[in-house]
């Protein structure tokens, strides 16, 4: 297949591999083993353990001492991030599609709202998260705020609900009230979530400056058109950087959108895995 024809299914692909994994996860309710867990941390075919970064070091900061079966466990997951850097955010985490969704919404509605805080502003929210861990002796963020956690604990008591499963309904109801409340700041304040809230993707972010996996660019071939700019969800000025050769910004969630809607798909824009 030709790079322009692959720069035009870049969505289609992205959403392929997301439900692939979702999939994965959602087949131990009937009893599979191949990916159980959740995306926060989860167990790859009955041996491999994975562990989300950030909840390493929330853990380790609220028991305030150092697992070594929770490092074996970061450890793979940090070498896959080495490689695809932030891909995580835009190529598997569900959250992704379910905000672009909502976008789809306000468009059809002709809403229009943005912020202009700078992502920076999210390692403060990084750090807040961290510290309160180590205070509180929980991790908070882990154990309450994470959209990744509250998503799958939905996903699961819904499950038990259905099946007449012992299930605290409390729980539940606060995992879903609390996705609803991530949709509503999609809806009032785009990527406010994702660009600065959520500590996970400052830090995959933070792996975007050495990943193998990077953006590159052809300036000769480009036409000023800014589509680039317009079309960037995580609201990088993405002309700014195409004299560089290459986009390193922890912003990026690799989500192809710049490449599909450049017009001259994968010829100025495309992903470029090595240095």
């Amino acid at each position: 297949m030709k790079v322009r024809e692959i720069a035009k299914n870049y969505e289609f692909i992205r959403r392929i591999v997301m439900f692939s994994v979702l999939f994965l996860l959602l087949l131990q309710f009937i009893r599979s083993k191949i990916l159980v867990g959740s995306l926060t941390g989860s167990l790859l075919f009955s041996w491999l353990t994975l562990l989300d970064p950030f909840a390493f070091l929330e853990i380790q900061l609220a028991s305030r001492s150092i697992d070594l079966n929770a490092i074996n466990s970061v450890l793979p997951v940090i070498g896959i991030y080495l490689i695809f850097g932030r891909a995580f955010c835009g190529w598997i985490c569900p959250m992704d599609f379910l905000f672009r969704l909502i976008n789809k919404i306000k468009f059809s509605l002709k809403f229009s709202l943005s912020h202009k805080i700078p992502s920076n502003i999210g390692y403060l929210f990084f750090f807040i998260f961290l510290f309160s861990s180590f205070m509180f002796g929980i991790p908070i963020f882990t154990n309450y705020l994470s959209h990744l956690t509250n998503l799958f604990r939905g996903i699961t008591g819904l499950y038990f609900l259905i099946f007449d499963m012992p299930v605290e309904f409390s729980t539940v109801l606060y995992s879903i009230l609390f996705i609803l409340v991530l949709l509503m700041l999609e809806f009032f304040f785009p990527n406010l979530w994702c660009r600065i809230i959520c500590p996970i993707g400052r830090l995959y972010g933070s792996l975007n400056k050495i990943s193998l996996l990077h953006l590159r660019f052809d300036r000769d071939k480009c036409l000023n058109c800014q589509v680039c700019n317009k079309s960037c969800y995580m609201g990088i000025e993405i002309m700014n950087q195409i004299n560089q050769g290459k986009l390193r910004s922890i912003d990026c969630i690799f989500c192809g959108r710049c490449i599909q809607k450049c017009s001259q798909k994968g010829n100025v824009i495309n992903f470029k895995l090595g240095v």
